[in-house]
C-alpha cells in the first residue's frame, strides 16, 4: 500500500516538469476536456455518468494544492473516488475515462519539442497516482459498505437469537395456556360426564331408571359443551385444520367466531387471493390476525373491522383495519414492554423476509377518520405460486 509521504516523494522528484506540464495543460484544457468527452460518447462508455465523470481532470485544476500540500489533494481525491462508488459509477468506468483523458493530453505534450519529453513522462506517472487515489477511494467507500454489512448481519443475528427466545417463551406461554384450558373446561367437563357415567351404569344395575333421562340430557349437554370447548381451541391454533378447509376459509371462519364472541363485525375481503401460500406464511399470517384482533378487543373499541387478502406473482399481502380510537405508533414501539405484541407481529413478518407497516389515527375531537391499519406483505418464490 502506497502512503501519502511516499506519494509526496513521487511528486516532488518531478515537480518541476510536471509543474510545467499541468501549467502547459491547464490553457488548453477546454479542448481537452470537449475532446475528451466526444471520445467517450463514441465508444459509448459510461454515458449514463457523464455528468460525474466530468471531474475528472488529472489535477489539472487544483495542481497549486498538488505542490504545497500533496497529503491534503491525496484526501481530496480519494473522497471524490468514495463520492464517484457510492453514485453507482462503476471503477471500470473511472479507469477507462482517466486513460482516455491521458491520451487526449498526449498530443499536446508529444509535439516535438525536446523538453517536453519529460513532461509526459512527470505526467503519465501523476496519472497513473490520481488513478491510484481515486480506486484507493473505491476500496475505502467498500470497506465501510463491508463494515456496514456485517453491523448489519450482527445486528440481525441478535435480533434472531432475541426473537428465538421469544419464540420458545411464547410457545412455552401457548403451551401452559392450552394445558390449562385444557384442564379448566374439556377436563372439567371429561371428569363430570365419567361420574355421570358410573351413576348411571349404578342406577341400571339396581333397575332403577327413573333419573335416567335427566342424567342422559345432562350428560349430552356436557358432552356439546366439550366439543364446543375443543372448536375455540382448534380456531385458536389455526393451522390444525388448514388441511381441511384451507387457509382463507379457515380465517372467514375465526372471523366469524370473533365477530360472534365480541359483537364487532368483521368483513373479509379476499377476491384477489388466488395464490396457494407455503404454510410458514400462513401460519405468520394467521398468528398476525389473531394478534391485531385481540388488540382490537383489548384497546380499539372499535365498531367493525376489514380484512384484505390478496396475492401476487411475488408476494401476498394481508391489511387489517379498524374503526377504533387509536393510538401514537412511534410512542407505543418506542416501549418495548408496552409493545410486545407489536413487536411480535413484526418479528414473525421480518423473519421470513417481509415487511409489516402500523398507521394509526388517534381519535379526537370532531374527527372523520379514525382508527388502526396493520399492513404486511410477505415474499413469494415463484415455485411457491400454485
Amino acid at each position: 500500500m502506497i502512503d501519502n509521504n511516499a506519494i509526496g516523494r513521487m511528486v516532488m522528484e518531478d515537480k518541476e516538469p510536471l509543474l510545467a506540464a499541468l501549467t502547459f495543460l491547464s490553457s488548453h484544457s477546454s479542448k481537452i476536456l470537449s475532446s475528451w468527452r466526444t471520445l467517450l460518447k463514441r465508444y459509448g462508455l459510461c454515458s449514463k455518468h457523464m455528468a460525474l465523470l466530468s471531474g475528472l481532470h488529472v489535477g489539472l485544476q487544483l495542481r497549486d494544492l498538488i505542490f504545497k500540500d500533496s497529503q491534503a489533494y491525496a484526501e481530496k481525491t480519494e473522497r471524490q473516488g468514495q463520492d464517484l462508488a457510492r453514485s453507482g459509477v462503476p471503477p471500470e468506468c473511472v479507469t477507462v475515462a482517466v486513460a482516455l483523458y491521458v491520451e487526449r493530453c498526449l498530443p499536446y505534450l508529444l509535439s516535438g519539442e525536446p523538453e517536453k519529453l519529460a513532461w509526459t513522462k512527470a505526467f503519465a506517472r501523476w496519472a497513473s497516482i490520481y488513478q491510484f487515489l481515486l480506486l484507493t477511494g473505491y476500496a475505502q467507500h467498500g470497506a465501510v459498505e463491508r463494515q456496514r454489512l456485517e453491523e448489519r448481519i450482527s445486528q440481525t443475528e441478535r435480533r434472531l437469537q432475541d426473537f428465538s427466545v421469544e419464540l420458545g417463551e411464547a410457545y412455552e406461554k401457548e403451551r401452559r395456556h392450552l394445558a390449562q384450558d385444557l384442564h379448566d373446561e374439556i377436563g372439567h367437563d371429561l371428569i363430570v360426564l365419567k361420574l355421570y357415567t358410573e351413576v348411571i351404569a349404578l342406577d341400571l344395575k339396581k333397575n332403577d331408571i327413573s333419573q335416567l333421562r335427566r342424567k342422559l340430557k345432562e350428560s349430552v349437554a356436557l358432552i356439546k359443551h366439550a366439543l364446543k370447548s375443543v372448536r375455540h381451541l382448534t380456531f385458536d391454533l389455526g393451522p390444525a385444520i388448514w388441511n381441511e378447509q384451507g387457509f382463507v376459509p379457515a380465517v372467514r371462519l375465526y372471523a366469524r367466531q370473533f365477530a360472534e364472541r365480541t359483537g364487532i363485525k368483521v368483513r373479509l375481503d379476499a377476491a384477489r387471493m388466488q395464490a396457494q401460500l407455503p404454510a410458514r406464511c400462513e401460519t405468520a399470517l394467521y398468528k398476525v390476525l389473531q394478534g391485531a384482533l385481540s388488540n382490537v378487543v383489548a384497546h380499539a373499541d372499535a365498531h367493525s373491522v376489514k380484512i384484505t387478502l390478496a396475492s401476487g406473482r411475488q408476494s401476498v399481502a394481508m391489511k387489517i383495519e379498524d374503526d377504533g380510537r387509536g393510538f401514537n405508533v412511534a410512542r407505543k414501539l418506542g416501549v418495548p414492554r408496552q409493545s410486545y405484541g407489536l413487536g411480535a407481529m413484526r418479528e414473525r413478518i421480518e423473519l421470513l423476509g417481509g415487511a409489516i407497516d402500523f398507521a394509526s389515527r388517534p381519535a379526537r375531537l370532531r374527527a372523520q377518520c379514525r382508527g388502526t391499519t396493520i399492513e404486511a406483505h410477505l415474499p413469494l418464490q415463484q415455485s411457491e405460486i400454485a
